[in-house]
């Protein structure tokens, strides 16, 4: 099935156009090889269908030359099986058990091409001796056909490729892919700036972070410093009041005012405090709208480098295109070349042809005028020799 297959194939692909006389000639050779290996391979090796009614449609002819190639077959096996020095008398040595074995089968290739359903009738007994189905192949010679196949469109894709156009189409991939690393570097320079702005945005918020904390601190710090300074303060004014109540009533007036006095500077204080908190909450808020601002211009000059990158990768994409444009534009050239130069070669033998019959017409016509002036000297000449003769006699 899969000889078949690739014979089918084979034989419907329609081979590039080849410009060079030797080139057409390897491509039939390797047409030629394919064709014939795809017939041997429908051919049973060593044995043939102990079919009647397949060797009587075949008849006797054909079946006596393939039970001779058979035979030769079977021959060679047993030749390369035996050691070289343990042939006996009824087996050939290996060159000629290898040049009948090679004769037949140019023999059976040849009545395999000229009779193609001897190959139908073989396959049809062989299936019906195995128990239905169809023939199938060896495996070894289904790979020896493929690698042959993909010999010959390799050679075919090769030699159907001129030296400009192999030149041209390694350019244009050095240049595009030169173009496509120079994108690359450009992408990863970006990317470079992108993360050390990144990086140097956020030792600036740390740095911003820092400070609120330290503030944050500070201010925590004299919230505690003020508590512990009223506690204080209202310790010593109970030590006092004990120790003016031990000493009497005289001291009482005096302790008052000095209450009064330490109550009016306390008062005092605690303003002093409530202005340093509001200032320092001024100034909490300002840096946090400072570090807002840093945090949408950080945004904006990230969305700009997006913005740029999406823009490299558009003119990245149309370039593509335009590249996948010029090789079609390119291969259409090559196409319409090709079929200029068949036309010019076609117009050339016309015309050579035509030079060829104005030559062989000219050389006629001269040839028919040489005869006619011949016969005519002939002619002038036999005159003037009978006038000659007549003269004379009249004397």
């Amino acid at each position: 099935f899969f000889s078949r297959a690739l014979h089918r194939a084979t034989m419907a692909a329609v081979p590039p156009r080849l410009t060079n006389v030797e080139a057409q000639r390897v491509m039939a050779v390797l047409s030629d090889a394919l064709s014939k290996l795809d017939l041997l391979s429908r051919v049973p090796q060593c044995r043939l269908p102990h079919s009647e009614s397949m060797r009587d449609s075949l008849g006797v002819d054909v079946t006596q030359l393939l039970d001779e190639h058979v035979a030769l077959e079977r021959q060679y096996v047993a030749v390369t099986a035996t050691p070289e020095g343990c042939l006996g008398g009824t087996l050939p040595d290996l060159e000629t058990a290898d040049d009948e074995l090679r004769h037949s089968t140019r023999v059976v290739c040849r009545l395999l091409r000229e009779a193609p359903g001897i190959v139908t009738q073989l396959q049809a007994a062989r299936a019906t001796e195995a128990g239905g189905g169809e023939a199938i192949v060896s495996e070894t010679m289904s790979r020896f056909l493929s690698a042959l196949h993909a010999l010959q469109e390799q050679a075919g894709a090769r030699l159907s490729t001129t030296v400009e156009e192999d030149k041209e189409g390694r350019e244009t991939f050095e240049e595009v892919k030169a173009r496509d690393e120079k994108a690359g570097q450009q992408v990863k320079q970006l990317q470079k700036e992108l993360r050390a702005e990144q990086a140097s945005r956020e030792a600036d918020v740390s740095s911003r972070d820092a400070v609120l904390r330290k503030l944050r601190a500070t201010l925590d710090t004299i919230t505690n410093t003020a508590a512990d300074e009223v506690k204080a303060i209202e310790e010593e004014g109970k030590a006092q009041e004990q120790a003016d109540h031990a000493t009497g009533a005289e001291r009482e007036a005096a302790l008052r005012a000095e209450l009064a006095r330490l109550k009016g500077e306390l008062g005092s204080r605690r303003k002093e405090h409530r202005e340093s908190e509001e200032a320092l909450r001024k100034k909490k808020a300002r840096c946090e709208g400072e570090v807002e601002q840093w945090i949408a211009k950080y945004d904006a000059e990230v969305g700009e480098r997006y913005e740029e990158l999406k823009a490299l990768k558009a003119i990245y994409a149309e370039e593509t295109a335009q590249l996948a444009e010029l090789e079609a534009h390119f291969a259409r050239l090559a196409a319409e070349r090709e079929a200029e130069l068949e036309a010019e070669r076609r117009v050339a033998e016309e015309l050579a042809r035509q030079q060829a019959q104005e030559r062989a017409l000219h050389d006629g016509a001269a040839r028919i005028q040489a005869v006619f002036r011949g016969k005519t000297e002939r002619r002038l000449l036999e005159k003037r020799k009978a006038g000659k003769g007549g003269k004379g006699k009249k004397k």
